[in-house]
């Protein structure tokens, strides 16, 4: 006749895994992948085929960066069931992060047939596909199978904000403002609800009212959330290696780019990086009747990764290269002189300088190309204080070669710029870039602090 002890002995051992699932849970929770790994293995080898344990080891292993160890345990899934949705979404992850592009996309492909609402995988189809017209069927896809999830009464209220983004993505700027409106009640708390109301109306070129969305978003932001972590440190010799990457995928396919902007002032000034940068500035001429499809070889290196809303025409795009964000600037000749910008819309940051060629220049041992009389670039878009280090400078502020800009469109950006200082505790920075707002906004904590 079994004892007690011996009794209790499975109650003990799934107190035991569900134990080891939960702390492996809050790691991964708490950005710890790693000691995650370590707690949901023990939880693996107390109940082997749990499917809650092993999605949770594979996704633990995918932060960590361990894909192949990932892809193993997807691979375990999906041997007892091939239609995993969830596993097949996440084997595409660890072999996109193997670099095997083409069979990362068929398990995206497949886990969309598997579960037709798998709106993560179409996204992540439009990611990584060569393929345009995938790319934008994807796309599109996926925000109608949000919009038709958001519908659900019961659905969470993260999913607003994912949609919102996935109409923006979608080139349905108007519908995503419609659709904030309609749903404002939905979202989390009514900062998060403005906060996107604000971004909807800025893609539609309505500055005037994002820029007043933006603070009524900041008045109800919680205390609480006030502050966020830095960023991580920029770091000098990753910003080089990426520009060393990104300069040989467009060279191998004939177009000459140049360092550009903030990128351009460090090696000029400098001789290299500046330390305090966000990222790095990358710029191409494009002249009437030679334009590189710069959208073309971005989308089909099967080691960079468009944002969802890029399109063909765009003259701005935003990189992500190996941790370092790379901007892309494409200077377009008009008359006598030269343009870029962020947006297509009227009003929206967009600079005019001196129209220039390119030569070769040597900053750091190595030689880069660069405008053919930078002093004169760099005065233009930065004023003739350029050889003063200042670190709060926006150009999207404060640049003698702003034009056509709006002036919302403008204080808009120092308010995000601003809130993003004070957030991670830099409220000097904060101040600086309030003062180079053409219009007065409001930032709490930082104008009561002035006042």
């Amino acid at each position: 006749m079994a004892t007690d002890a011996q009794a209790d002995q499975p109650a003990r051992g799934e107190r035991r895994w569900q134990d080891a699932l939960r702390s492996g849970l809050r790691c991964l929770a708490a950005g710890l992948p790693d000691e995650a790994i370590s707690v949901l293995d023990e939880a693996s080898s107390l109940w082997p085929d749990h499917l809650p344990i092993l999605q949770s080891l594979a996704a633990a292993h995918l932060r960590a960066g361990h894909a192949s160890d990932a892809l193993t345990v997807f691979a375990n899934i999906l041997a007892t069931n091939p239609r995993d949705a969830q596993a097949l979404h996440g084997k595409g992850l660890a072999l996109h992060l193997l670099e095997d592009r083409e069979n990362a996309l068929n398990a995206f492909r497949y886990a969309v047939t598997a579960q037709p609402h798998a709106w993560r995988s179409l996204q992540s189809i439009a990611d990584i596909t060569p393929r345009e017209e995938e790319r934008l069927d994807a796309i599109a896809r996926a925000a109608r199978l949000l919009c038709h999830l958001c519908e659900d009464p019961a659905v969470q209220p993260i999913l607003f904000v994912r949609c919102m983004n996935a109409l923006l993505d979608a080139g349905r700027d108007e519908n995503a403002v419609g659709f904030v409106r309609q749903n404002f009640a939905r979202f989390e708390d009514q900062s998060t609800a403005y906060a996107c109301l604000a971004r909807a109306c800025y893609e539609t070129g309505d500055y005037r009212a994002a820029l007043e969305h933006r603070q009524n978003s900041l008045v109800f932001s919680a205390p609480g959330a006030a502050k966020i972590s830095p960023r991580p440190q920029f770091k000098p010799d990753a910003a080089i290696a990426a520009l060393l990457k990104v300069f040989a995928i467009f060279q191998a396919s004939g177009v000459t780019p140049f360092l550009a902007a903030g990128t351009l002032l460090g090696f000029h000034r400098n001789g290299g990086p500046l330390v305090y940068d966000r990222d790095v500035d990358i710029g191409v001429l494009s002249s009437p009747g030679t334009a590189p499809d710069i959208y073309r070889i971005l989308r089909e290196d099967p080691g960079l990764m468009l944002a969802r809303r890029a399109r063909p025409n765009d003259q701005y795009f935003a990189l992500n290269v190996d941790g370092t964000g790379v901007d892309v600037f494409i200077y377009e000749q008009r008359e006598d002189k030269l343009h870029c910008g962020l947006g297509s819309l009227p009003g929206d940051i967009a600079w005019r300088f001196s129209a220039f060629g390119l030569k070769k220049a040597v900053y750091g041992g190595r030689t880069w190309t660069v405008p053919d009389n930078p002093d004169r670039y760099l005065a233009e878009t930065y004023g003739p204080g350029w050889r003063t280090p200042d670190r709060a400078f926006a150009s999207v502020l404060s640049s003698p070669a702003l034009f056509s800009t709006d002036p919302y469109a403008r204080a808009y950006y120092a308010l995000i710029r601003a809130e993003t200082s004070r957030r991670i505790g830099d409220v000097e920075k904060a101040r600086r870039l309030l003062q180079q707002s053409p219009l007065p906004v409001l930032l709490p904590q930082i104008n009561e602090d002035t006042a």
